[in-house]
């Protein structure tokens, strides 16, 4: 591919020019996550049914680690580069149709999904550095 940028006149350098953040923002965005996960958390754990399959109670910890991961960067610094990597790790407990049992995970699940899509996009406050 590096060919191509010398035809067509491109450079090598493929970052993302860093982004000046909108820091209260985003800590609005982290807490928002972090509450949806807490929220998804507690109604899996209320499905008793599914506590005896350890798959199910693996993608539970694994919502509560980002979770902790999101009030660890809202209580710290953070660089855009972390919180996507937080956001990118929000995943559906199941994909596609939610089998019977299950469906009361959907308003949470669409919850924690909609702010994790949140923190990946850029504010319109946020801009590129140069």
């Amino acid at each position: 591919m590096s060919w191509l940028r010398k035809v067509f006149g491109g450079s090598d350098d493929l970052a993302a020019a860093p982004v000046t953040m909108d820091v209260e923002r985003r800590k609005e965005q982290l807490l928002r996550l972090e509450n949806a996960l807490d929220r998804l958390v507690a109604v899996m754990k209320a499905n008793e049914e599914r506590m005896a399959n350890p798959a199910w109670k693996e993608r539970m910890a694994e919502y509560r680690r980002i979770s902790g991961e999101c009030y660890k960067l809202r209580s710290g610094g953070f660089t855009r580069e972390q919180i996507l990597d937080v956001a990118f790790e929000v995943r559906p407990v199941f994909g596609g149709e939610l089998p019977p049992d299950v469906r009361a995970v959907e308003p949470p699940q669409e919850e924690a999904l909609a702010a994790a899509a949140e923190i990946q996009a850029v504010l319109p406050g946020e801009r590129p550095t140069n």
